[in-house]
């Protein structure tokens, strides 16, 4: 971002309180932080669904260990980058898998969509940010 615009924004009261209660729960130093927060997620939800869009996301997955997960290659998707790969017990017999990676959205949606639609195991994606985002977050 480049410089500070300010700019006035009429409000009826109700959507004001409901502004306040934002700021502090989530802990923002003030309403405009709130604003900002707002239109950034935006960004972000608009930006995930342009499937040409670069975008990182989350995806995890929950499983028993005796599990066997189908290999997905990465091959098949080109722009995709895998940069991380943890897996860690949750309890004795259950695992999780938290994968992080990068790549045009649709390519990223499509693998996700194989790895998690397997037999036995439940998880999610997330996309944690798009192109567009990052060009918002830079000073």
């Amino acid at each position: 971002m480049s410089e500070i615009v300010r700019f006035g924004v009429s409000m009826d009261r109700q959507l004001v309180s409901l502004l306040d209660e934002l700021t502090e729960t989530h802990n923002h130093p003030n309403r405009s932080e709130t604003i900002r927060a707002m239109v950034r997620h935006q960004v972000l939800l608009e930006g995930s669904e342009d499937p040409e869009s670069s975008v990182t996301a989350i995806i995890s997955l929950i499983f028993h260990y005796g599990t066997t997960l189908a290999r997905v290659p990465l091959s098949d998707y080109p722009s995709l980058k895998l940069t991380t790969n943890l897996q860690m017990h949750l309890e004795k017999d259950i695992v999780i898998k938290v994968l992080i990676v990068s790549g045009k959205s649709v390519e990223v949606r499509q693998w996700a969509d194989c790895i998690l639609g397997q037999k036995l195991v439940v998880g999610n994606m997330t996309v944690a940010a798009t192109d567009r985002l990052y060009e918002q977050l830079r000073p």
